[in-house]
Formats: C-alpha cells, sequence, structure tokens
C-alpha cells in the first residue's frame, strides 16, 4: 500500500468515526433528556428506593457517556489536523479553518453545545439529588439524608471540577495535541 493510499484510507475511516461517534453523541443526549425524567418518574411511581437514591449517580454516568462520545470527535480532529491535514502542502483542512484564531470563534457550536448540555445536566443533578435527599428524610431520618446529601455533594462538586477541566478537551483539538 502507498503512504498516499494509507493516508486517503486513514482518512476515510477518522471521518467514519466521527460520523458515527456524532450519531452516537446525540442518541446520548436524548436518552439523558428522557431516561432521567422517566427514571425518577417510575421509581416514584413503584417505590423504587435504591432506584430513587442512585439517580444523581444516573445523571453523572449519562454526562460521561457523552463527554466520551464528545472527546472521541475532537481527538479524531486532532489527528487530522496534526497527521493528514499538515502532510498536505498548501491545502487549509476542515479541522485546521476551524480553529483558525484570526477568523474568530468557529467553533462556537461545539462551545454553545457543550454549556447547554453542562447546565443541563446541573440542573438534572441538583434535581435528582434534592428529590433523593427527601426522600431519605421521609424514609430513614435526618441522619441518613444527611451523609447521602455530604456524598452527593462531595460527588457533584468532584463532577464539577471535573467538568470545567475537561471543557477545552471538549470544544478545541488543540488540547490534544498539547
Amino acid at each position: 500500500m502507498q503512504a498516499s493510499e494509507f493516508m486517503r484510507e486513514q482518512f476515510i475511516s477518522l471521518r467514519t468515526e466521527i460520523e458515527q461517534s456524532k450519531a452516537r453523541e446525540f442518541k446520548v443526549i436524548g436518552f439523558g433528556l428522557v431516561i432521567v425524567p422517566s427514571a425518577h418518574f417510575l421509581a416514584t411511581v413503584y417505590e423504587l428506593k435504591l432506584a430513587i437514591l442512585t439517580i444523581p449517580i444516573l445523571v453523572i454516568v449519562v454526562a460521561l457517556l457523552f463527554l466520551a462520545e464528545n472527546h472521541t470527535l475532537m481527538r479524531c480532529g486532532a489527528f487530522i489536523k496534526k497527521h493528514i491535514e499538515s502532510n498536505i502542502p498548501g491545502a487549509v483542512g476542515w479541522e485546521t479553518w476551524l480553529e483558525e484564531a484570526a477568523s474568530g470563534d468557529r467553533r462556537l457550536v461545539d462551545k454553545y453545545l457543550t454549556y447547554c448540555l453542562y447546565l443541563l445536566y446541573l440542573v438534572y443533578y441538583t434535581g435528582s439529588v434534592s428529590i433523593a435527599t427527601e426522600f431519605a428524610m421521609q424514609a430513614y431520618g435526618i441522619t441518613v439524608m444527611s451523609i447521602l446529601l455530604g456524598g452527593y455533594v462531595a460527588v457533584g462538586v468532584w463532577f464539577l471540577i471535573f467538568l470545567v477541566k475537561s471543557f477545552k478537551l471538549a470544544t478545541s483539538t488543540s488540547a490534544f495535541l498539547e
């Protein structure tokens, strides 16, 4: 196999991976929009105690699934930018064009989507923690509720720090090139 043929095949494979990952990303978003409220509803209607208490963790799992798909996209884009586009003299590839500093921020769509999803996960997490702690208070008393709330707050703060630190990875290929 010739080097140019290999690069072409590699580019096609990466673009296919990006396409599939983008489709999975939107499925995760849709899943998250539906499953968290549905889980709360079903857990409440059927009095599934453990489910009510674990829904905040479900929110974090859905958020991590989104981040995994998003980072796959950015990682593929970074590889294309560094190893494929840079090997074509005089050509400006898509990934390079998106991140040209002189032309404004062409990744605003990625940033807005990420902001929206972070906000949605924050609202879902806060809401599910509120419901879970209220349930724990009624079912188990203040001691268990306090311990549970402390755990939720600790996990929530850790996850918020994680989200803030991973924002650049979610919105730019340059973070993968460093």
